[in-house]
């Protein structure tokens, strides 16, 4: 009997910027797989690759971006593979995306549903009532009400802008969203209400979602699944429940620290020091190295593997297996404020 594929299956992607000073090592040789129905969230601070990964599953990169190495399974399709014909029959179809700062995403002198339909009837060949008809329906399934169809961007909400948006990514029944920073620019209470409207879909509709994000609220909301990147490398991944129980790398840990956690409310929350390194040069070694209070000499010549520490769970570090110590050091200011 054989073995059922992934959804999206990423083995060893690399994506390079080319810049005055060099090429940069945007994304080095992550992998990970998505399966159907799942949904991964992405996390890691600013230029860690976050973005860069998604818009490469799309191959919307920009002109100075190139998919450098690797290979891209989309239900059995390796993706770099593509002509840009058959990538454009893909997308919105097969994968779609929700991209930053999404609620400037749409046309501020064209009404919300004439946008939407537009998608309807150029990519999915809908005639004009179709459209009309599937419109209202996408609509109700995020939570807006049809007879807003007519309305103009700035009648919208910030929510009922990102709410619509959502719903231009759905409009031709994707098998993935890439969900890019959704709820940054949104208050609490409608991040709330948007999060809520991502879990409702995965329950509805089965459609899996790859969530990037910095904010390890959301991921711990609204996925089964967390990747943590940093530097263009992929440092843990596990389940959702369980990387919060069980944290493995130096990273996440200073992740968790730093993140308000309202059982704990008179608690200092701990910054990691410094800033992640140049990826024009990236160092030898942890990519972690300079910034974390745990490494040792092996770590700055000595890459670590992502490797399975437990079942199901991966890290990247060579001192995982003393990880409960580390755990403990970890929650002191002063571990971090060390490597100042």
């Amino acid at each position: 009997m054989s073995v059922p594929q992934p959804l999206l299956d990423v083995r060893d992607l690399r994506v390079e910027y080319s810049t005055r000073r060099g090429t940069m090592h945007a994304v080095d040789g992550i992998s990970f797989t998505v399966e159907k129905g799942q949904h991964l969230g992405l996390i890691g601070e600013s230029g860690c690759g976050k973005t860069t990964t998604g818009r490469a599953l799309l191959r919307v990169l920009p002109r100075n971006g190139r998919v450098g190495g690797g290979q891209m399974f989309f239900k059995e399709r390796d993706l770099v593979t593509l002509s840009e014909r058959e990538m454009r029959a893909l997308r919105w179809r097969e994968i779609s995306m929700v991209p930053q700062s999404s609620m400037d995403t749409l046309d501020p002198v064209y009404r919300v549903g004439d946008q939407l339909r537009e998608v309807l009837t150029l990519r999915g060949g809908m005639n004009n009532a179709e459209a009309r008809a599937r419109s209202a329906e996408l609509f109700d399934l995020v939570g807006l009400a049809s007879d807003r169809l007519d309305n103009y961007p700035h009648e919208f909400s910030g929510g009922m802008r990102q709410r619509a948006v959502i719903a231009m990514a759905l409009a031709l029944n994707p098998d993935l969203v890439i969900a890019d920073e959704p709820v940054t620019a949104l208050d609490v209470i409608v991040q709330h209400q948007v999060l809520e409207t991502f879990r409702d879909l995965q329950e509805r509709l089965g459609i899996s979602v790859i969530m990037i994000t910095h904010d390890i609220s959301v991921v711990a909301e609204t996925c089964d699944e967390i990747a943590v990147m940093y530097a263009g490398k992929i440092m843990e991944r596990a389940p959702v429940r369980r990387f919060f129980a069980m944290p493995f790398h130096p990273y996440a840990l200073g992740l968790q620290n730093a993140f308000p956690n309202l059982a704990r409310p008179k608690e200092t929350l701990i910054s990691i020091e410094g800033y992640p390194p140049d990826l024009v040069e990236p160092p030898k070694g942890c990519r972690f190295n300079t910034r974390c209070p745990f490494a040792i000499e092996r770590c700055f010549v000595e890459e670590p593997p992502l490797i399975e520490v437990e079942p199901g769970h991966q890290a990247a570090c060579h001192r995982w297996r003393e990880v409960e110590q580390l755990r403990e050091q970890a929650k002191e200011a002063e571990t971090w404020q060390s490597v100042a």
